[in-house]
């Protein structure tokens, strides 16, 4: 008789190693943001998450990248609205929706960014990762100032405009406001959408 052949089931097979690297991933940032950056290690990380620590090596090439998924992840997984959709929302509501959906991300990511803001004194191998992100984070506020700027509502050109917004709308702002001033979440949004009218847009516009 011949032996039947078992058909390769690969993405069962790729189910399977996406919920491994989810798991450490959700391992890291309980450790990242409990023990710092430094003071994290691979071996602690694959012990949280119940995996060999050649499996994390496997999925991760090393520490930096391992942070950088996490931050990744944590961007990811929240309800905030894309800068690409808000730039495309109607000129007037522009402003509140970045506030309330930079609210909600940074509730979720800003002590993850933070932490890897500074890992990068540390972590030479972090700075490419943070570099990529600053790139991409200015140029999506870049289209964000511009269609302000196409709509009539800005009172500084278009570039000036996206400096502001990307040094504002920050998550060390963030951090300082909620986590050192108190200020609740939805009142820093509201917080962030009279700043930024206020900088940013010509007087007695929507």
């Amino acid at each position: 008789m011949v032996p039947v052949k078992r058909k390769y089931d690969a993405t069962s097979r790729q189910a399977a190693a996406a919920a491994t690297k989810d798991r450490i991933c959700a391992a890291a940032e309980r450790l990242f943001l409990r023990d710092g950056y430094a003071r994290t290690s691979i071996r602690t990380v694959a012990s949280t998450a119940s995996v060999a620590e050649a499996t994390v090596y496997l999925a991760f090439a090393n520490k930096a990248a391992l942070l950088n998924a996490v931050i990744l992840q944590a961007v990811r997984d929240n309800s905030s609205e894309p800068l690409d959709a808000i730039a495309a929302a109607p000129p007037h509501e522009v402003i509140p929706r970045l506030a309330s959906s930079a609210s909600v991300l940074m509730a979720r990511a800003g002590r993850l960014i933070a932490l890897g803001e500074s890992a990068t004194f540390m972590d030479a191998e972090l700075r490419p990762f943070r570099e990529q992100a600053r790139r991409r984070l200015h140029t999506a506020f870049r289209h964000v100032a511009d269609r302000l700027d196409q709509a009539g509502l800005l009172r500084v050109d278009a570039q000036a405009a996206a400096d502001i917004l990307y040094v504002i709308n920050s998550e060390t702002t963030y951090l300082r406001m909620t986590d050192d001033v108190g200020v609740p979440a939805d009142a820093y949004a509201r917080w962030l959408a009279d700043t930024l009218t206020a900088i940013l847009l010509v007087p007695d516009s929507p």
